[in-house]
């Protein structure tokens, strides 16, 4: 726990730094250098951390990033996609010709790593030169992270009932509630301090229903990437984070929030 706070304690103000104090560029590096750690921990954690699969994972990372900060035509990104696909199943067929497992799950790892998790990291890119955007970039992170300490800590005083057991032993109920609580709690926090110290035009019933669903998808994307961690046997992605693990088991729920949470802010016009 002492080593998960202090990771906590330097990690966050780096974090407000890359994406709030820096011009957009600081949260597309950020957004870059996630994605290229979480592809390879993906990739590795269903035995495909070798050097060409990496080195697509972060090329594939680079370039989705690249495109969200560049704000190129999305028939380029649906491009990309598509020679991304193309090499996967040129890669499929060169591992199977070597008798090397590789096979669905790694197609499906593959297309994580090389598109979904840089995809979900990008939208941050898109929130931060948005309306708002130094305030609008810090919505999935205060959900998420918050949201996260909470279930842990809710889990841990109150907890009693399982929530999914087989994908997420020591996640419980309470914990979810807790978590997702929290979340919103942070949210109305959060635009409250917008508004009265900063001068920062806030819609707070908006804000409140994104975080809400902000925080339940933030929390299907904690157990959607634990789910693969036990298929594959695997405790953590990483060790890079100690007592949180990898790259990935940091920003999991934020891969699937972003996303959702900059649809939610465009739609509800939370920055009104």
């Amino acid at each position: 726990m002492k080593s998960r706070l202090l990771v906590a304690a330097v990690g966050v103000p780096l974090v407000f730094v890359l994406l709030v104090l820096l011009p957009p560029w600081g949260t597309a590096l950020l957004a870059a250098l996630v994605s290229c750690l979480a592809a390879h921990e993906m990739l590795a954690a269903v035995g495909l951390g070798q050097p060409f699969p990496t080195a697509l994972g972060c090329l594939s990372a680079l370039a989705v990033t690249a495109a969200a900060y560049f704000r190129l035509p999305l028939v380029w990104l649906a491009a990309w996609a598509a020679l991304v696909i193309l090499l996967l199943f040129a890669l499929w067929v060169a591992y199977y010709e070597k008798e090397r497992p590789f096979g669905l799950a790694g197609l499906g790892a593959g297309l994580l790593a090389c598109l979904l998790i840089p995809a979900g990291m990008a939208a941050l890119i898109l929130l931060r030169q948005g309306e708002r955007g130094s305030c609008a970039v810090l919505l999935p992170i205060v959900v998420t992270f918050v949201g996260d300490a909470g279930a842990l800590f809710t889990g841990m005083a109150l907890g009693r009932h399982k929530l999914a057991p087989r994908t997420s032993p020591k996640k419980t109920v309470e914990g979810a509630v807790g978590g997702l609580l929290s979340s919103v709690v942070a949210a109305l926090l959060f635009g409250l301090i917008l508004h009265w110290a900063f001068a920062v035009p806030c819609a707070l019933p908006q804000l409140l229903l994104s975080a809400l669903i902000g925080g339940a998808v933030s929390q299907l994307g904690d157990l959607a990437f634990s789910l693969i961690k036990r298929e594959f046997g695997v405790k953590d992605y990483g060790r890079l984070l100690p007592g949180h693990g990898g790259a990935l088991d940091r920003f999991d729920s934020t891969v699937f929030a972003a996303p959702v949470l900059l649809l939610l802010t465009e739609a509800l016009r939370v920055w009104a």
